[in-house]
């Protein structure tokens, strides 16, 4: 498998249990989307950012940038894909509406109002989304290193 694959997945998890968390524990209806739309965002952006900035033979540095990167643009792309899912879901279904019976917010509203929800995402979990994106970016990129020397 490749290692970027590996970075995404293994990011993905980390989204899982913090979505399982934020369902199971926050106060009020509709949390349980989390644990769909933070792995997704979590697996899309390490994926993303290992495959366009991790090379095989990339520093440390380079390395720890993408684990940053990984962990801070998961939270604004969890917003945006939680998003899509409930106009897709309002648009199907009619259902998916707020906690005043209005629909969900259009897309271009969305892409703005994701950097706020981001803002307080990433106070309460980025600490945790960056470190570990940053940690298992470097444990791969050395696992990566001692195959390639045999």
């Amino acid at each position: 498998m490749k290692t970027w694959i590996k970075f995404g997945l293994i990011n993905a998890f980390l989204g899982l249990v913090i979505g399982i968390y934020l369902a199971l524990t926050a106060i009020g209806d509709g949390y349980s989307v989390f644990a769909i739309g933070a792995p997704i965002a979590a697996f899309l952006t390490g994926c993303l950012f290992w495959k366009l900035m991790v090379k095989e033979k990339s520093s440390r540095r380079r390395v720890v940038f993408t684990g940053i990167l990984t962990g801070i643009f998961s939270h604004y792309l969890t917003f945006v894909l939680i998003n899509i899912g409930a106009n897709i879901c309002y648009w199907t279904t009619g259902n998916c509406t707020d906690s005043f019976g209005e629909p969900p917010a259009n897309f271009f509203m969305m892409l703005g109002g994701a950097f706020i929800f981001s803002f307080f995402s990433l106070v309460f979990f980025g600490w945790l989304t960056v470190a570990y994106a940053i940690v298992t970016g470097l444990i791969l990129k050395r696992m990566e290193n001692k195959t390639n020397v045999a």
